[in-house]
């Protein structure tokens, strides 16, 4: 439900059973939930949430399985095999606005967003000499916030011919938590710039909070520095860009003979949390489960089968890469055919790895390449990456060679990370590589979700072709 949803369906129900019960009903204290303005007043209220945060992430909803899996489904990367017609329209690149994946989307990370509005505003309340600690807390909560309406304007907003151009659509920004009604009124889109800024905002304050060093299912300075390097990126601030990545790639580099990153890429998900290359990893256990082996699995192995790898995903790796058996499996005791290793346990305690270093490879070697003054420290990163991979060193030299290198190595390193979409979308190629020409341009973004435009009264704008 979003923002505004949870109060107009209160006043909805009040209406129905009739004006002269309306009082009497609204006067009513819920008896399963806490006052918002009250419940985080101790240090101990507050932790407790900030794990609703995370808990707000690790929706099946959201990074539990939909945002980046439908996205890797809507891309090249994965295929429909499944019975969901929701799903379906993803893989048909048809979206409806009434589709229920995008509408619970949209709601669950407004949820997310409004959980970290809770905290953020209520850290500054708690004057308990004990909390010395609420620094950190309200960096994660910011940091949060920053990703999550980063996700927003990556799906819903920007341009139809890519991100940070003219006109670009944002994103209603709710930066209060929803204690009144009068917090949950309907806003408009901001601008993506008005996003970005509040984004960039809100890493700034964590970069400053967040303990240094890499934390274990909780965001440190390097995660904060990597998101905001990947934020500058699609904001076209290719000189920052590469400056943040190489503050966390030159913390770590001399980790491995592989700069840092996993000696084994596989080990990444099999063994899971494996520093220093995991910057920032969701986790789940037995009892914080997701179903996203299950959405893989075939029933044979305990799952529904709904997505596999694309047919054309093994064919874009070159000989003798190593990410080949990870990203398309064969027939094992760890899973079925088409499917990947980065997700094999169906109980569902596989972890998400949402910022990993190798990715600040890629972001500085793309904004090296995009500056064009530094084209040997380009192909020098992406070498990192394809060394790694058991691969020779890219032929590419030229700025545009290298960026069709850059295109590629993201394509095959974040294969089923959901990376993918958004990465054709932020260098105009969606045109190129999903047909996103003439008529289906529009499709670039996606719905605004038809329940969102109806409870608002239309203030939230449609994007275009819908």
């Amino acid at each position: 439900m979003s923002l505004k949803n949870k109060w107009t369906g209160m006043l909805l129900v009040a209406a129905l059973l009739g004006t002269s019960s309306c009082k009497k009903l609204l006067e009513q204290q819920p008896g399963s939930a806490l006052d918002a303005t009250t419940a985080f007043n101790t240090p101990t209220a507050v932790a407790a949430g900030v794990a609703g945060i995370y808990n707000g992430l690790q929706s099946g909803n959201y990074y539990g399985l939909r945002y980046w899996a439908l996205a890797d489904l809507y891309a090249d990367v994965l295929r429909h095999t499944g019975t969901f017609p929701s799903f379906a329209e993803v893989a048909n690149r048809n979206i409806l606005s009434n589709n229920v994946e995008v509408t619970n989307m949209w709601n669950q990370i407004y949820a997310t967003v409004n959980r970290a509005n809770n905290i953020i505003a209520a850290i500054p309340k708690v004057t308990d000499p004990s909390f010395t600690n609420k620094a950190v807390l309200d960096g994660e909560a910011r940091f949060a916030r920053a990703l999550a309406y980063f996700d927003l304007v990556r799906l819903w907003g920007g341009s139809t011919t890519g991100y940070n151009k003219a006109g670009g659509l944002g994103v209603p920004l709710f930066l209060e938590p929803t204690l009144v009604p009068e917090n949950a009124a309907p806003k408009p889109r901001a601008t993506e710039q008005q996003v970005y800024t509040q984004i960039a905002s809100d890493l700034d304050v964590a970069i400053a909070n967040l303990p240094a060093g890499l934390r274990t299912g909780r965001p440190g300075v390097d995660a904060a520095l990597g998101l905001k390097a990947r934020l500058e990126l699609y904001r076209g601030n290719n000189a920052e860009a590469e400056n943040l990545a190489t503050q966390v790639i030159d913390k770590y580099k001399g980790n491995t003979a592989f700069g840092g990153l996993a000696p084994n890429y596989a080990d990444l998900w099999l063994t899971q949390n494996v520093k220093p290359e995991s910057i920032f990893e969701l986790q789940y256990d037995a009892t914080n489960t997701n179903s996203i082996a299950f959405f893989y699995f075939t029933g044979a192995y305990g799952g529904r089968n709904e997505i596999t790898a694309a047919t054309t995903l093994k064919g874009v790796h070159e000989a003798g890469d190593k990410r080949l058996p990870v990203n398309v499996t064969t027939a094992s005791t760890l899973a079925p055919a088409n499917k990947t290793l980065k997700y094999t346990r169906v109980a569902g305690t596989d972890n998400v790895i949402i910022l990993r270093l190798a990715e600040l490879y890629l972001i500085r070697a793309e904004a090296r390449a995009k500056l064009g003054a530094d084209l040997a420290g380009a192909k020098a990163d992406v070498d990192v990456i394809r060394a790694r991979a058991g691969l020779a060193p890219t032929t590419a030299a030229t700025q545009d060679e290298l960026l069709a290198a850059i295109e590629q190595e993201n394509l095959v390193e974040f294969a089923h990370e959901g990376h993918r979409f958004f990465d054709l979308r932020r260098n105009n190629r969606e045109d190129a590589v999903l047909g996103f020409t003439g008529p289906n341009e529009f499709k670039a973004r996606w719905p605004i979700p038809q329940r969102e435009q109806q409870t608002s009264g239309n203030v939230v704008e449609q994007n275009p072709g819908y």
